[in-house]
């Protein structure tokens, strides 16, 4: 006698447990795929930044420059000062110049010698770039309305207007802030210094441009140093 043919396959019951369980799964997995995108997103344009300010650096420490002013803002901004125009006013004019006795920098406007150089100006944040994930502090939106960074080979100048600043836990040294927000969870106006939103970065930096890396700590509302 023939023998009979079973055919196995799932019951339309299993189907639906089956659909059920991945549902479950989703919607536990979903968010924390999401924040992990969004984390992932934001910190890679931190260390854009971070790149971009080792770059200028590195331009200053090989000569092409002889100083270089950098403004912290959605669009970054960028000055430079021929190593010529350096010696002059910060070596060979009299004492009587502020910025020799002060050892300081102007807004580079204001300062004879800096020259904007468009040609450096490749990074752009925030409300300007659509691909920009995040919003940054300080911006035009606050006081001060950025963090501007004068970059010299010696780390003797530092920039005389106001920006923002604070005391590095470990040197009690001041170093200037720039601190990056998360669009998925925040805008221009409510991402500042005293935030405390998920996926926050900031950066900070000393005379010598040396960086520090910050992650926020929601539950703590306190920073965490993870590079530098």
């Amino acid at each position: 006698m023939q023998k009979r043919k079973h055919h196995s396959a799932f019951s339309l019951i299993e189907l639906l447990v089956v659909i059920a369980i991945l549902g479950i799964l989703s919607a536990f997995a979903f968010p924390n795929i999401s924040k992990w995108i969004t984390k992932r997103e934001v910190k890679k344009e931190v260390y854009d930044v971070v790149t971009y300010i080792q770059e200028r650096k590195s331009e200053v420490t090989s000569g092409k420059y002889g100083m270089t002013l950098v403004r912290l803002r959605p669009d970054l901004e960028v000055w430079t000062m021929s190593s010529q125009d350096f010696f002059n006013t910060y070596r060979s004019i009299s004492s009587n110049s502020s910025y020799k006795r002060n050892s300081q920098c102007d807004y580079p406007w204001r300062q004879t010698g800096f020259v904007r150089n468009k040609d450096l100006e490749t990074l752009k944040l925030s409300v300007s770039n659509n691909d920009s994930k995040v919003h940054v502090y300080p911006n035009a939106a606050h006081n001060p309305v950025d963090t501007t960074i004068c970059i010299t080979k010696d780390g003797s100048v530092s920039y005389m207007r106001t920006r923002k600043t604070e005391r590095d836990p470990s040197t009690r040294k001041n170093v200037d802030v720039f601190i990056f927000c998360s669009k998925s969870n925040s805008n221009q106006y409510n991402c500042k210094y005293n935030a405390n939103f998920e996926h926050m970065y900031k950066i900070t930096l000393d005379k010598y441009q040396n960086i520090k890396v910050y992650i926020k700590n929601t539950k703590k509302n306190s920073w965490n140093k993870i590079d530098g």
